[in-house]
């Protein structure tokens, strides 16, 4: 990170540090105008800033001037949004030159004669809305997606420019917003003869449509209302449900130790008590071996909801992809015993025996802890299909 930082840092001063003859020279004539504007308001101008700066200004403006004609030359209506963006800078770069004027080059007295683009602005930003108004209204007539999210568009930019001249551009735009967005219903149908409860089925269903919804495109669980057209369906097939029975595994194993049980006497061929060099009893050790059979159950089920998910188009109807679905969930749980000499047993014995068994869950309670791992998978799958929407 503090090299990415350095590296930012290090451009923007070889950009900060370009000579001014440079960038006239590029063609670059604002940043030449700002660079000259900000010596003269500090007071720190000579004449070759000041030089610099009458070049930039006149042959930046000539050559905005220069575009301008050729654009109302060529009379092309889509021509007008860049007329006005010219007619803007225009402006701006006066009234920024306004701010260092009059200021004098070897005696000569430069103050130029102020402009007003205000009728001038004002006819590019009427004609541009007029431009993009009609450009609309043709794109709505297309009847296509593309069409009204296009025409959506256009209508932004009549907003931005002259929303006063078109009355009806409020319920064109919210036309075409509601006409561009992709509608997507997701349903779901049970293939399997198994009853289970509704809710089982409004879980699955309810998948993540918040993380999917994009600026076109919606996703409903359920249908709005009967004029709602859907431009496409999203159906959940629940194929085949499995359980499996309880099952129960058994397995022994033997822990051994070794310990030391007191100890016994050395007796000579008489009976007594032998004696070592120091006149000590000599003693020996008595050993006990320990054994403890550990008794490991293990209870296991499992229960896995499978189906498949279908894309359809509706405009015109056609089967886009199928993808296989599925959610499973497994209930494991291992207790255990211990027959013999606890003693032995090490710290993962004590764990195991201190479990002892529990009774296994209902298919029911099964099948609903698969919910949330099916509406997952079901949410990956539309979420990576999304290409399939527009």
């Amino acid at each position: 990170m503090k090299k990415m930082i350095t590296l930012v840092v290090f451009i923007g001063l070889i950009t900060a540090c370009k000579s001014p003859e440079k960038l006239l020279r590029k063609g670059d004539y604002d940043s030449v105008i700002d660079k000259s504007i900000k010596v003269l308001l500090k007071r720190k101008a000579d004449n070759d800033d000041k030089v610099l700066l009458d070049k930039a200004y006149n042959l930046a403006n000539q050559r905005d001037q220069e575009r301008i004609n050729f654009l109302i030359r060529e009379n092309q209506p889509e021509n007008w949004e860049e007329v006005f963006q010219r007619y803007s800078v225009l402006e701006a770069r006066q009234a920024k030159v306004q701010k260092v004027l009059p200021f004098t080059i070897g005696g000569r007295q430069v103050n130029y004669p102020k402009v007003d683009y205000t009728t001038k602005i004002i006819e590019a930003k009427k004609n541009a809305a007029k431009y993009y108004y009609n450009a609309g209204v043709s794109q709505m007539d297309l009847n296509t997606k593309e069409g009204f999210r296009q025409a959506y568009f256009d209508f932004q930019k009549v907003r931005e420019y002259r929303p006063s001249d078109y009355p009806d551009l409020g319920n064109l735009m919210n036309d075409a917003r509601y006409l561009g967005i992709s509608r997507v219903l997701i349903e779901l149908e049970n293939r399997v003869p198994a009853k289970l409860p509704p809710s089982f089925f409004n879980e699955v269903q309810s998948v993540y449509v918040s993380d999917l919804n994009g600026p076109w495109v919606e996703y409903h669980l359920e249908q709005i209302d009967r004029e709602t057209i859907y431009d496409y369906l999203i159906t959940i097939l629940i194929r085949q449900i499995e359980v499996t029975p309880p099952g129960i595994e058994t397995r022994e194993y033997i822990r051994r130790k070794r310990i030391q049980d007191g100890y016994d006497y050395a007796l000579d061929s008489r009976g007594n008590v032998m004696k070592d060099s120091l006149g000590n009893d000599i003693k020996i050790p008595r050993y006990r071996d320990l054994v403890c059979t550990v008794i490991e159950t293990k209870q296991f089920k499992s229960a896995t909801v499978m189906g498949e998910i279908e894309f359809v188009s509706m405009n015109p109807k056609r089967m886009l992809k199928k993808e296989p679905v599925a959610g499973t969930t497994v209930f494991e749980h291992v207790s255990g015993k211990a027959v013999g000499d606890r003693e032995v047993l090490l710290p993962e014995d004590w764990k195991l025996i201190d479990s002892e068994e529990v009774p296994f869950p209902d298919d029911l309670m099964m099948l609903h802890d698969c919910n949330s791992i099916l509406r997952q998978a079901v949410t990956d799958a539309i979420r990576n299909n999304r290409n399939l929407i527009y």
